[in-house]
């Protein structure tokens, strides 16, 4: 996350500490919900309490105006509520693909799928990435798999932008395999 808002405008540091405290408690939360249970009510939901209850965040709700973010576009406001629909399609039906346990790979590639999608449509104001990076981790931690650590953000931000223009997933799957943390 950096530390200016889609707004222009720098978070305070009780802000990012507020933002922090919030991520921290909803990954905790988050625990409870099975993946089956995803639905873009559960992500306002989730949008919500991340946003820290700055409403400059615009806390659950979609956004209503354009927006950039790097060198790239967000879905039209008027079409993100059925873009957003259709990726709970998306994972419901993977969801139900998967008869017996999912391997590593099947989750770590739908998990990181999402959350490119959900970049790439960039349904809210502000919050996106951290929304997107929770929903990978709850997935991966739903079925026993460590979380990608995006440490280098220019392989990070080079995967993810190959996927906006071009809906190829390899780059950013290769970072996102490269990004998680060394066995013990």
């Amino acid at each position: 996350m950096t530390h200016l808002g889609s707004d222009g405008k720098r978070f305070s540091p009780e802000e990012l500490e507020r933002l922090t405290r919030a991520l921290i408690s909803l990954e905790l939360s988050c625990l409870d919900t099975a993946p089956e249970a995803l639905s873009s009510g559960v992500l306002l939901a989730w949008h919500t309490a991340l946003s820290a209850g700055l409403d400059r965040m615009q806390p659950g709700q979609y956004r209503h105006a354009d927006i950039t973010y790097g060198f790239e576009t967000g879905t039209a406001p008027a079409l993100i509520s059925a873009a957003v629909e259709d990726v709970m399609v998306t994972h419901q039906q993977v969801l139900a693909e998967w008869s017996e346990a999912p391997t590593t790979s099947e989750v770590l590639f739908h998990a990181t799928w999402i959350h490119a999608e959900l970049i790439r449509i960039h349904p809210f104001w502000d919050g996106n990435g951290r929304l997107a990076r929770l929903v990978q981790a709850w997935l991966c931690w739903s079925y026993g798999l460590q979380v990608p650590i995006y440490t280098n953000r220019t392989a990070y931000l080079g995967g993810l932008n190959r996927y906006h223009s071009t809906r190829d997933l390899s780059l950013l799957m290769t970072v996102t395999w490269a990004s998680l943390p060394a066995a013990t």
